[in-house]
């Protein structure tokens, strides 16, 4: 009865308000008031910066991770978005596409040795070159491909939008190329509506712009509210070959993730809240006993995990749960939470890792591509495109380079001779001896028996006496009759360094150095009649 006239109306008359155990209990329900409040709050603070940190970088992953995919070869995304651009009515991908690319390829396969037999596609025919039927075949199975791969990651990174933009003719339009949300057309819903023109006004998405304009990704995530919700955007433009292609962008709706993190944080708040309200209605020694010491046994577990970071702590914790209450569920939690985020930490490392195997693989095809196969030293590929490079600089006031053009001679007499393995010898003889003298400066291959010299450097402000070293070494090697005839080459140089007065693009420095080699070569023919 006592009891109850403690807990019932009795306790609100003046002699009960002014007993020290209502003052006590009083105290203590403002305590833990505001330690609910601060509790809620903190936790709520941290789990917020924890999880939208963990977010950003999952959204860089995935961006990273498209980039690499869209950037492959095969499936030539620029010349792609650029037909889709114009012939996007054209392109017809079925609103209920179930991910299989396979036949879409398969057509194009069938359709393109049907009407180009005995050829290669990217390597005897390009893509512009191709009937408008090839083409539209060619777009349908890359814009299929391209969907699978978005939607594959919006799905595997938990995002709720993945997309492709390129800017268009007019200011902040963009063309949505590639978008993981599926929209039938307005006169035709069985199919998606593809490269729809869209205007991105810079004073909502300014991070857009500032990404396209900087042609690099920013630390930055655009914030704005759209039909998924409040959402963060992550821009990250597509760049091939120094050129920008477009921007690959990845949303994470904000708004579901703050409601997981509120509802945890008023859980554990109002958790811990009974707790406490328990322990002190119930004698602080039983608290002691029962209570307090498994919180403190679970914050020391929870402590060495932090530390630690071993999952096997979590066994610990569910072996110290003996008795059914609240601190227990909260034992229990705790541990199959450790457990979750180890799996989940460990599931997010496999993905880096398989990210930067992918990147690797990319690099090696990239150098596999620029790289000579009998010489090791750069090809016809990188010099295109090394040549095409120093034109764009060429604007910008550069001016300290030159071309040396080598030819080897009598390559067609060894082969039809000594057999094409010694011609092959003669060749890699003259490369090392290129690469010996122009140590400072890229050698490349650039025909079966042509070699190119960039001069830079130490290379470019000694060109004369290097040319003369060249020379000097090729009539020592020719005339040293102790060589195999194939190793006794001869080659002629030809030198041009870049001049304002007399070249206007690379290519009249490489029409100057190959016109001074060809006069090379007539004068070593004359000198051997």
């Amino acid at each position: 009865m006592e009891k109850d006239k403690l807990n019932g109306q009795e306790i609100l008359t003046n002699k009960k308000t002014d007993s020290l155990i209502f003052k006590f209990g009083a105290i203590f329900a403002v305590f833990t008031l505001a330690a609910l409040v601060l509790c809620g709050v903190a936790t709520y603070f941290f789990q917020s910066l924890s999880y939208k940190n963990l977010i950003q970088d999952q959204t860089r992953n995935a961006a990273d991770y498209l980039s690499v995919l869209i950037s492959e070869e095969a499936l030539n995304i620029e010349s792609h978005q650029k037909y889709l651009i114009e012939h996007r009515d054209e392109i017809n991908v079925p609103i209920d596409y179930d991910g299989n690319y396979e036949p879409a390829r398969q057509r194009f396969q069938s359709l393109f040795e049907k009407t180009y037999p005995n050829m290669a596609y990217g390597v005897d025919i390009k893509f512009d070159e191709m009937t408008d039927e090839l083409k539209n075949a060619r777009a349908v199975y890359v814009q299929e491909k391209c969907l699978t791969i978005f939607e594959n990651a919006r799905d595997s990174f938990n995002a709720v939008y993945t997309y492709y933009i390129v800017p268009g003719s007019e200011p902040y339009y963009m063309y949505y190329v590639i978008d993981a949300v599926r929209e039938g057309r307005e006169n035709d819903e069985k199919n998606i509506d593809l490269g729809y023109y869209i205007y991105e006004d810079p004073a909502r998405l300014p991070v857009m712009w500032k990404v396209w304009e900087a042609g690099k990704s920013i630390n930055e995530f655009e914030k704005f509210d759209n039909e998924f919700g409040q959402t963060y955007g992550y821009y990250r433009p597509l760049i091939k070959d120094g050129k920008k292609l477009g921007l690959i962008a990845i949303d994470f709706d904000i708004a579901t993730v703050n409601r997981r993190i509120l509802s945890n944080a008023i859980r554990l708040s109002l958790g811990i809240g009974v707790i406490l309200i328990i322990g002190v209605i119930i004698l602080l020694i039983f608290i002691e006993r029962k209570y307090i010491k498994k919180l403190e046994n679970l914050v020391s577990s929870v402590k060495q995990y932090t530390v630690s970071k071993n999952p096997e702590i979590a066994e610990v914790i569910e072996y110290d749960v003996n008795t059914r209450d609240e601190i227990s569920s909260l034992a229990n939690q705790t541990a199959a939470m450790i457990l979750e985020l180890d799996h989940y930490m460990k599931n997010l490392v496999n993905t880096t890792r398989e990210l930067t195997e992918t990147r690797q693989y990319a690099k090696d095809l990239h150098d596999l591509a620029n790289r000579d196969s009998l010489t090791g030293i750069r090809n016809k590929t990188a010099y295109d495109n090394e040549i095409e490079r120093l034109g764009g600089e060429l604007s910008s006031g550069l001016d300290r380079f030159g071309i040396a053009m080598i030819d080897l001679n009598f390559l067609k007499k060894t082969n039809d001779r000594y057999g094409h393995d010694k011609g092959n010898i003669s060749i890699k003889k003259l490369c090392d001896l290129v690469c010996d003298i122009y140590v400072h400066s890229p050698v490349y291959r650039i025909g079966g028996d042509e070699f190119a010299v960039i001069l830079k450097n130490v290379d470019y402000e000694n060109a004369s006496e290097l040319e003369k070293t060249f020379n000097a070494e090729i009539d020592r090697i020719y005339n040293d009759t102790t060589l195999e005839p194939w190793e006794r080459i001869s080659a002629a140089i030809g030198v041009a360094l870049f001049d304002r007065s007399k070249d206007h693009t690379v290519d009249d420095v490489f029409r100057r150095a190959d016109e001074a080699m060809y006069r090379r070569k007539q004068e070593m023919k004359a000198a051997r009649e």
